[in-house]
């Protein structure tokens, strides 16, 4: 789940109220262990699926697309209250509301209203999948649907 507190706004805006911050959380490296761990470097495009427990990770894989001067997008299927944690995190994703009875609808509804020249560039990236099983399994079996290899899908419990 989020942690806003752990939420650090800019180096600069840090030093200039001459504020301590927090040191990472144990949960927050391991986040950044399992990006790396499961990154694929090989690729230059990478998609992230998921759900609110699943943003702290795409975090992590954010700052390894930057760092690697690769393309990362998304889409989380979030309750709307969660809007602004990724506004404050600055993730190139976008969300649609969960749907609790139907995990996975939505985020699936969202790329099939995808213009055809955008899926032409992102159709060879890497898939990350996370979040609930639900969610995971129907995504899964939508890109093998839309001729997506099960190389470039990487499902992370």
């Amino acid at each position: 789940m989020f942690h806003l507190s752990n939420y650090h706004g800019s180096e600069q805006a840090d030093e200039a109220m001459n504020v301590e911050l927090p040191a990472a959380s144990e949960q927050d490296l391991s986040h950044v262990i399992t990006a790396n761990r499961v990154y694929n470097y090989q690729t230059t495009h990478h998609f992230f699926v998921g759900d609110e427990s699943t943003v702290e990770l795409f975090n992590a894989f954010k700052g390894i697309a930057l760092q690697n001067d690769h393309e990362y997008f998304g889409i989380l299927e979030l309750h709307p209250e969660y809007e602004a944690v990724l506004s404050m995190l600055k993730l190139l994703i976008d969300s649609v509301p969960e749907l609790p009875e139907s995990p996975g609808y939505n985020a699936i509804q969202w790329m099939e209203d995808m213009h055809p020249n955008c899926w032409m560039a992102w159709k060879n990236a890497t898939f990350y999948l996370s979040g609930g099983a639900t969610l995971i399994s129907r995504f899964q079996q939508y890109l093998v649907q839309k001729q997506v290899s099960l190389e470039q899908i990487i499902v992370i419990n």
